[in-house]
């Protein structure tokens, strides 16, 4: 009976062969499993007991029965409308190459062969949909935004990943993050697979580098690797909902990774109801237009969270996104029949499932004023935190007085709104053969937190020992100046007063401050840990304009002029402030000067002698030893550039 039991297929083989693993040790089935977690990481001794955990075994014991886990039902129903990771699994697994290691009576299996891994939540992307858990920018950004409660910089242990990889005859490895390149032990577990196994990279497509490391050269020695960017949409839904992100640098990156003999590439967005009116434009992109290289796409429609979904809409703007989406299915129509013998068909399809899919979900539950109201309070705290004008679907609902329907909680929507011309999608001359297998929000001042005990072993162990102001004089060459900023164990603030001269008007100084806030914070903040024996801290600073109480003066006169750590203009970018901010941290130039001949280091290329250039771990050094994570003796961190 038990050999007859084991030759049955089980719904879905995705416990049999893997395990997923999010950056705070959580682990569940796959990356789609909405049910109780598995166990953590840090809470076992090995990978394997949450393999064969209780949750596991329970649900290889379902799917035998023919029965759906609740945490897998969602799944398992999109699956019949358009493709989800289910069918991943089903293409990737047979089962006949599985069976002979699940163990019936106990649930158990001997063996996995699908690892997916979040080594840690370092990210430098805010995207808006996405989870504080998920990436230390964001969450950084919302404990100063909405007071959200600090989680800092989270790592998985990577020895347990290393050893579970060393017992087992892993075929593919999914690493997810945060954004997996920026952790700089990502290239430790790619040293430990064999050249046969499938490296597939869920990224945002900031960074190809690890670290300082140039990930490259480490994946040319694999027989596939398959790289998936997020990109929610054309360069303005992009750089609105991905805060922080860069649109022609992602490309740049795209195109490197394409260039790579044994690599292929997927555009995978998140469909929510923040790009949802962009989705025909972001489709016809991949299609035939600046990505129409990606050797294939995906799509997700956001269920959580709730304030973001799709169906989230009022009647108006229901109506809206529908006229949008039809008129892009009948540009699809107008292409003619496509197979899945080319990657331009398989793209077609996949598209085509998505928008339908799309327009059902619109509609699939009544309209909650309610949950539309939640959803403008948060948009409109968000884009006065970052300093950015709402999208243009929704930008009467934050203008007093407009006309048309009434919205919810006291917000009006437009009566109408036009729809930008049709994207038209063409096939491409040769297929591809389709691939295998924030000024205002600074009003309020949310305080940094002191870092309090963490629960073991998920965030840092000990609390920080150093908060208060940091004022020293610094001397280099001829010159001399105070450094000063307030420091809050990893958390950095700067006070800056801008005096401007007469004649710069007050819209002239709020473009130059959201110009000179984001360079700054962009090179410098959550680039750089440190770490000692209690745990690791991202280091982030928080640029603040005062009128009173400042650590440094500056004035501003009108440009272009040479410019120094006191004295500012009006051409000045974000690199210039960048570079001045680094003398208000206390680091002197770093260019070549024949009036300082004795100036050491010079020509480093970093934002210190170009402005250009990047900020590096050295030059936050001074953070981490006065911020230890211990009593003792500090190490310093890695750098993320």
């Amino acid at each position: 009976m038990g050999q007859k039991a084991e030759k049955r297929t089980p719904l879905c083989v995705a416990p049999f062969v893997s395990i997923a693993t999010w950056a705070d040790g959580e682990s569940i089935i796959c990356c789609e499993d909405k049910g109780p977690e598995a166990g953590r990481l840090g809470l076992v001794s090995s990978m394997s007991e949450l393999v064969n955990s209780e949750k596991m075994r329970t649900a290889r014991k379902q799917f035998m029965r023919g029965e759906v886990p609740e945490g897998c039902r969602t799944c398992l129903d999109e699956a019949t409308r358009q493709p989800t990771v289910h069918n991943y699994y089903q293409d990737k697994f047979r089962w006949q190459d599985v069976a002979d290691a699940y163990d019936e009576t106990t649930g158990n299996v001997s063996r996995t062969q699908y690892l997916l891994i979040a080594l840690s939540n370092l990210c430098t992307y805010s995207c808006r949909m996405c989870f504080d858990k998920l990436s230390t920018r964001l969450n950084s950004d919302r404990h100063r935004m909405l007071g959200v409660e600090p989680i800092g910089y989270r790592r998985n242990d990577i020895d347990k990943v290393i050893d579970f990889i060393r017992a087992n005859p892993i075929r593919i490895v999914t690493f997810h993050g945060g954004n997996p390149i920026n952790e700089p032990r990502l290239l430790d577990v790619l040293n430990e697979l064999s050249d046969d196994v499938s490296v597939e990279i869920i990224s945002n497509g900031s960074t190809l580098s690890s670290g300082k490391t140039d990930i490259r050269p480490h994946l040319s020695r694999f027989e596939r690797v398959h790289f998936n960017i997020s990109l929610d949409g054309t360069r303005r839904t992009t750089e609105y909902v991905r805060v922080h992100s860069d649109f022609d640098n992602v490309f740049r990156h795209f195109n490197e990774v394409k260039a790579l003999p044994n690599t292929t590439v997927n555009l995978h967005n998140t469909i929510t109801n923040l790009n949802l009116f962009d989705l025909p434009s972001y489709y016809a992109m991949t299609l035939s237009g600046e990505f129409a290289d990606a050797d294939s796409i995906s799509s997700y429609i956001a269920t959580t969270p709730a304030v973001h979904r799709v169906s989230t809409l009022p009647p108006e703007l229901r109506r809206l996104a529908r006229e949008r989406i039809e008129d892009f299915l009948r540009e699809l129509d107008s292409v003619g029949e496509v197979t899945s013998e080319d990657a331009f068909g398989v793209k077609v399809i996949g598209a085509r499932a998505y928008a339908r899919n799309v327009l059902r979900r619109i509609d699939s539950v009544p309209y909650s004023p309610h949950l539309f109201a939640r959803f403008l309070d948060l948009t409109r705290r968000t884009d006065a935190f970052y300093g950015v004008e709402p999208l243009p679907e929704y930008s009467s609902y934050f203008t007093t007085g407009a006309t048309g329907s009434t919205g919810a909680a006291g917000f009006t929507a437009a009566s109408d709104s036009s729809s930008p011309p049709r994207s038209q999608v063409t096939p491409p001359p040769t297929s591809q053969p389709a691939a295998p297998g924030a000024v205002a929000a600074k009003g309020v001042v949310v305080s940094h937190y002191s870092l309090e005990l963490a629960e073991a072993p998920y965030g840092l162990a000990g609390p920080c020992p150093y908060t208060g102001e940091r004022r020293f004089q610094v001397s280099e060459c001829r010159f001399s100046w105070t450094a000063a900023y307030r420091q809050n164990c990893t958390a950095v603030t700067v006070r800056i007063q801008l005096n401007p001269d007469a004649g710069i008007t007050a819209a002239e100084m709020a473009t130059l401050r959201n110009t000179w806030e984001t360079g700054i914070e962009n090179k410098w903040s959550n680039r750089f840990v440190c770490t000692g024996p209690y745990g690791s801290s991202v280091i982030t600073f928080d640029v603040q304009w005062v009128t009173s109480s400042p650590h440094h003066v500056v004035r501003v006169r009108r440009g272009p002029a040479q410019s120094d750590m006191t004295t500012w203009d009006t051409a000045d970018n974000g690199d210039t402030a960048a570079h001045e901010f680094g003398h208000m941290l206390g680091n002197p130039d770093e260019y070549l000067d024949s009036s300082c001949p004795n100036r050491n280091p010079v020509s480093t290329g970093t934002v210190m002698d170009n402005e250009t250039g990047p900020a590096l771990q050295r030059h936050v050094n001074r953070i981490c030893v006065s911020a230890p994570l211990t009593a003792e003796v500090f190490s310093i961190g890695l750098d993320l550039i």
